[in-house]
């Protein structure tokens, strides 16, 4: 619970100021990039994480990193969050950010995981069927999971439709566990 409230908090702040600035649009594509590096990266979390690296010796990493690739209020950011110590946040805070900004716009984000890529003309027809049913801009991301072994799942919001091969091999796992025989004797 902590670790969402801190990670709310920054966001929030950096959201609010990057509105002020006007340069939401640009912060919002950093916030992303520090998301996928944290996620992507363990070395690069480990060495966010660590006590034994030195508060200086990371924003000198993070400046190497980042200095050319994102904005110079992200990188402020970045500096002040970890003076504060609370690097160990920043995925966290990056994640909640790109939520927030989403939220503003009105974006959704929608799952979709299918056994092998989906071609284009399938991801179109996703897209078109979410749209009747919410008036928000539809983000698509695609997840490639092979022992769902044919179908998909599709989730939006807190909502899941499920029509995989697998969910429907689990329900007749189910039906056959069940025993209907009675014995009259």
């Amino acid at each position: 619970m902590r670790e969402t409230r801190i990670t709310a908090r920054y966001a929030k702040a950096l959201f609010e100021l990057a509105l002020e600035q006007n340069v939401n649009e640009s912060v919002y594509e950093d916030m992303k990039l520090i998301a996928d590096v944290c996620k992507s990266n363990r070395d690069f979390r480990l060495m966010l994480n660590s006590p034994i690296i030195k508060t200086d010796k990371k924003q000198k990493i993070l400046t190497e990193i980042f200095a050319a690739k994102i904005n110079k209020l992200s990188l402020a950011f970045l500096m002040i969050i970890i003076t504060k110590r609370r690097e160990v946040f920043i995925e966290g805070i990056a994640l909640q950010f790109v939520e927030l900004f989403k939220i503003q716009k009105g974006i959704k984000t929608a799952t979709i995981q299918t056994a092998i890529a989906a071609d284009a003309a399938t991801k179109a027809k996703v897209i078109e069927l979410l749209k009747t049913y919410t008036t928000d801009q539809i983000e698509l991301v695609e997840e490639t999971k092979a022992d769902i072994i044919g179908g998909f799942v599709l989730k939006v919001d807190n909502k899941q439709f499920d029509s995989s091969i697998l969910n429907k091999i689990q329900k007749l796992k189910k039906e056959f566990n069940i025993n209907t025989y009675d014995k009259k004797y």
